[in-house]
């Protein structure tokens, strides 16, 4: 009898031994894992449309668009006669203090930005 139990645990060993060398394995995970990767695609082709990529860097440039005349106001601290800033602790507007603007740097930005956006065009 207790031969055939040393047998037993033998072969249970062995067994245990095996499957764990082959789950530990990278080649036994390789196949396993491209079949998911080409289900994971298949899934992608038929529930991702490709247009929907685009959807979101349209928004940023769309909303970049639309707020570019307010962005160089700030820049170069040109002044509407209305207060554009809130207080920090409401929302209501407050005046703004009056900024000193150096006509010479901000004629100097705005040649490097026209010699950029020729370049980009080029």
């Amino acid at each position: 009898m207790s031969k055939v139990l040393r047998a037993m645990k033998d072969d249970f060993l062995e067994t245990f031994v095996i499957v764990k060398t082959c789950l530990a394995s990278f080649w036994f995970w390789l196949p396993i894992l491209y079949g998911g990767y080409i289900v994971l695609q298949m899934w992608l082709l038929v529930a991702v449309h490709p247009l929907t990529i685009v959807i979101l860097p349209a928004i940023i440039s769309a909303v970049l668009i639309v707020t570019r005349e307010k962005r160089m106001k700030a820049q170069y601290g040109i002044d509407d006669g209305k207060p554009k800033t809130l207080s920090p602790y409401s929302l209501t507007p407050r005046e703004r203090s009056n900024t000193s603007w150096d006509v010479e740097k901000a004629v100097e930005e705005y040649k490097k930005a026209m010699k950029r956006k020729e370049e980009d065009r080029s």
